[in-house]
Parts: structure tokens; C-alpha cells; sequence
């Protein structure tokens, strides 16, 4: 899916380099997987995680390189966000599959030529929810690099960016 919001927005700008992880229209590329499926062979040290707006979502990179690796809601839900603009190689499309969703277009940067929705069409709920039901039914959510089996993030978030998400801290 490709979203639009604001705090995909913020997150890119945190980061420091939005050009990079955002399209023209203010637009993050996001591939979703499970969290179990998520394994870091090195670097795990480096991980650290940022909530936009206080009780809004994980939001984990990677110290070293401000590189986003993934967006995730708890420990009990089966969902991770990856920004495939990390997925290196020729052809995302092939590899992941084309765009099947696009959302929150309220807030993207002129008129994206997809038409994104507003904010979440009937059809782009159905396409998350469905993911994340049958995943949580499989038990997919677990074994996760992002959280510790009390629930807390394995690192402590960074304090929550500012109300007007345009500075970083």
C-alpha cells in the first residue's frame, strides 16, 4: 500500500532525508509481512524506534543510517510495515507484487495520479484486516525482534516527535 499521512510524513522528515523514503505526493510505499518473518542477522544494537504522536505506532530504524525498517502496532498484532524502498533490486513489482492499496490522500502533496482515498477505503480495510486476522489466527505475530514478552519495545521509544511533527528531537 501507499499512505499519505501526516506522521509518514513526520517519520521521513525525523529521519532526515524524505526525498528518499517518500514519492513526490508525500507518499511511504509500505509492504506488509509478519512480524515473525522479520529476523535481524547483525546490527540488532542499532535498532531504535520512534512514536510520531504519543500511543501512535512503533516506528523502528536503524541508528547508524536513520534508514526506516519497519512500522508496527504491538506485540499482539501480526503486522510489520516494511517501506520497500529498502527492498533493493530491480524490479519491486516482480518481487513484492503491484500496489494494492492507496491511503490517506488527504494528506498528499498535490494530486497523486492514483487517486489515493481519503483516508482508508472499504476495500484497503478488508485488505489489512484480512492480513492481520489470518495472520493473528496462524500466531504470526510471535516471535517478534520488536517487542520483549512483557509487550514493552526491546528498545525505549525516542520522544514523541512535536504537535506540529515538523521538527526532529
Amino acid at each position: 500500500m501507499v499512505c499519505y499521512c501526516d506522521d509518514c510524513q513526520a517519520y521521513a522528515a525525523y529521519l532526515g532525508d524524505e526525498d528518499k523514503w517518500l514519492d513526490e505526493w508525500g507518499g511511504t510505499d509500505i509492504f506488509q509481512v509478519t512480524p515473525a518473518s522479520i529476523t535481524f542477522l547483525k546490527g540488532s544494537d542499532k535498532l531504535r524506534c520512534v512514536r510520531v504522536k504519543p500511543g501512535g505506532i512503533f516506528r523502528f530504524y536503524s541508528s547508524c543510517c536513520r534508514t526506516p525498517l519497519a512500522n508496527t502496532v504491538s506485540r499482539k498484532m501480526p503486522f510489520a510495515g516494511i517501506p520497500s524502498r529498502i527492498i533493493h533490486g530491480n524490479d519491486k513489482e516482480a518481487a513484492l507484487g503491484p500496489v494494492r492499496c492507496y491511503v490517506m490522500g488527504t494528506y498528499a502533496k498535490g494530486q497523486p495520479p492514483t487517486h489515493p482515498h481519503p483516508k482508508f477505503s472499504l476495500k484497503s480495510l478488508v485488505v489489512v484486516l484480512g492480513f492481520m486476522l489470518k495472520n493473528k489466527l496462524k500466531g504470526a505475530n510471535l516471535p517478534t525482534p520488536f517487542f520483549r514478552d512483557d509487550g514493552k519495545a526491546v528498545v525505549a521509544p525516542d520522544p514523541t516527535l512535536n504537535p506540529d511533527n515538523s521538527a526532529r528531537q
